[in-house]
């Protein structure tokens, strides 16, 4: 977590370049394109009014775009803010635009159409620099057209085919399950007067038999195995614990409260984004509920390559199965939404294989259907590590959890040995130094945050924050006559495997059903203009998106700058490219042997494959 400046505030002409850029990518069609609009999405279960409307509503018209961009950008990396900044500020001038765009400027000055060609050249560039400021851009016309407003709804959702959460019914649900509360468990540090002439806050202290740094599935389970034995265990995460009537199911509150960098991280150049968890339960507190076990061929390459005999033993087997258990992970009774009910049907119909894929806790029954998940809304039975391992915990009551504080610092005695972790608490408004003192300490902040844990405390292991696997990810969707409304109902409930083994060592790609709200599908769309655009966001309630996630030969490194931002550098190997391509192709054929009537990728260079009625469901 970047040390946070002051909030950033855009200049006038800063302002009008962005909102002309965002007016310009969200264009007003125009009567005659929006009619054509109309007439292209006829039959696909929204109104004509609603889509004449949406097809003329600039990003103006959506909300105070100005103030949503403000939002968004302060949530993100600090250097990215300094980074658009500098973008808009060279756009405003004669000289700058002219260098960026080959037009006279200042670009609040040139015509809609005009902006619109410069966007896509930026979108087709050779030069990656180039591409980075449309993929901003890009991002930016996604949050503040998409995201909720005035009475927590867009006014383009209508459109969309797409309904927020009914909050009281998902209130009353949450309530009935009977969610633990983690506030008895929270550690409260009571306000310390300043020494006479102190400028800063004393150091507060907590003791305990274990630290352990980290809430999700690896800091939770460690936790719920110590307490258990008899050690009181203090917890630290850096996200915060948050009761059911404190969520909203908001999209853009989520991705601000439980997602690093705000859901702004990104390998260098913006060529790959990261989502990973910052909250309570660690990225299980978002991630869609699939549970698998570790492959066997994953499991014979850790003991044959990296000397960990245990990792093939029936050692590894008994612990897998205990975890299992408390994650109550099964296949029974899983119930299929619509778009899983596409890729199974493609794939029964090509010969492909799938499955049911194993689930964590079952899926609070209607209102919600674990549709709202990745909104970090999880409160069906042993659902997340709130309701498993972290509330096996709790239970009994030898949990002390520190929320909302920043590990800074392992701490280690004289002989070098780990005897605590120092950081900072942001508790009530403030922020309060702390250490909290063990006999052990876990670190188990995830691929990204452990290793810079590590590295800040001294630790000089050339390994350290290396050989980081992503499992990039390619989505493509189909278009269907019917609805699909893929965001209702639990994402993630089947799996094929068909292209998951294409070396003979287990490398490849798993299909899977995503679960995107509306940002998200924005900034997945491609962009080749405004009439293009929208007519992928107004064909979202018919969508049936499939991710192809490749488990990869290629690494990356993570790092952190002297002010404290993270960067993640990443390259895909070409093994890892071929298996993606072939895993992108077979989801292809499996959404047209189920009916789509047209397949698009997320990629903004590739043209959507449209097919005639008698082609559709042939593959």
């Amino acid at each position: 977590m970047a040390g946070r400046t002051a909030p950033i505030k855009f200049t006038e002409p800063e302002a009008q370049v962005l909102l002309k850029v965002m007016d310009a990518m969200f264009a007003d069609l125009g009567d005659v394109k929006a009619r054509m609009l109309a007439v292209e999405l006829r039959g696909l279960g929204r109104s004509e009014d609603e889509i004449l409307a949406f097809a003329r509503r600039p990003a103006s018209a959506c909300c105070d775009v100005i103030a949503a961009a403000t939002e968004k950008v302060n949530v993100g990396p600090p250097r990215d803010a300094k980074k658009l900044r500098a973008i808009l500020k060279a756009l405003a001038s004669p000289a700058g635009c002219l260098a960026l765009t080959g037009k006279r400027g200042p670009l609040f000055k040139l015509d809609v159409v005009t902006v619109q060609s410069v966007v896509r050249a930026w979108m087709n560039s050779p030069s990656a620099q180039i591409r980075e400021i449309s993929k901003a851009f890009k991002l930016l016309v996604a949050y503040v057209t998409m995201r909720a407003g005035e009475g927590r709804k867009s006014p383009n959702w209508p459109a969309m085919g797409y309904s927020g959460p009914d909050l009281q019914a998902l209130h009353r649900a949450a309530r009935a399950a009977g969610p633990v509360d983690f506030s008895r468990c929270r550690v409260q540090l009571s306000s310390l007067e300043r020494p006479l002439g102190g400028t800063s806050m004393p150091r507060a202290e907590v003791i305990c038999d274990c630290v352990v740094v980290g809430s999700g599935p690896g800091g939770a389970v460690m936790a719920a195995e110590l307490a258990e034995a008899g050690y009181t265990v203090a917890l630290l995460e850096s996200g915060r614990w948050r009761s059911p009537e404190e969520q909203t199911c908001s999209e853009a509150e989520a991705f601000r409260e439980t997602y690093q960098e705000g859901g702004n991280l990104f390998t260098e150049g913006r060529a790959m984004t990261i989502l990973a968890g910052a909250a309570f339960g660690g990225g299980a507190a978002m991630n869609w509920s699939c549970c698998l076990p570790p492959p066997r061929e994953v499991r014979e390459e850790w003991a044959q390559d990296f000397g960990l005999d245990w990792a093939s033993s029936e050692r590894m087997a008994e612990a897998v199965e205990r975890v299992r258990e408390r994650l109550a992970m099964h296949t029974e009774g899983v119930e299929l939404n619509a778009a899983n009910r596409v890729l199974m049907r493609g794939c029964e119909r090509l010969g492909y294989q799938a499955e049911v894929a194993a689930q964590q806790g079952w899926q609070p029954q209607s209102p919600d259907d674990g549709g709202w998940c990745s909104l970090s809304w999880k409160h069906g039975a042993r659902q997340g590590m709130h309701g498993s391992a972290l509330l096996d915990a709790a239970r009994t009551g030898k949990l002390l959890v520190l929320d909302g504080c920043k590990a800074e610092k392992v701490v280690r005695d004289a002989s070098g040995a780990a005897c605590g972790v120092q950081g900072t608490l942001f508790q009530g408004g403030s922020a309060r130094p702390v250490i909290v003192r063990g006999r052990s300490v876990v670190v188990a902040g995830g691929s990204l945050q452990t290793p810079l844990l590590l590295l800040r405390s001294g630790l000089r292991n050339q390994h350290i924050g290396r050989h980081l696997r992503l499992h990039p990810a390619m989505t493509i969707w189909g278009r269907f006559d019917e609805q699909i409304n893929f965001f209702q109902g639990a994402p993630m409930t089947t799996v094929s495997r068909v292209v998951e083994n294409q070396d003979g060592r287990g490398y490849g790609a798993k299909i899977w059903v995503p679960n995107f709200h509306p940002i998200t599908w924005a900034a997945l769309a491609p962009w080749q203009g405004p009439d293009q655009f929208k007519q992928a966001l107004a064909g979202y309630g018919n969508a049936a998106p499939l991710i192809s996630l490749v488990r990869d030969h290629g690494e990356g490194k993570v790092w952190e700058d002297a002010d404290g931002c993270v960067h993640v550098s990443y390259s895909m190997q070409q093994a890892d490219k071929k298996h993606l391509l072939c895993a992108g192709e077979h989801a292809a054929r499996i959404l047209v042997a189920a009916g789509a009537r047209e397949v698009h990728s997320a990629h903004d260079s590739v043209e959507p494959l449209k097919l005639s009625s008698s082609a559709s469901g042939e593959a």
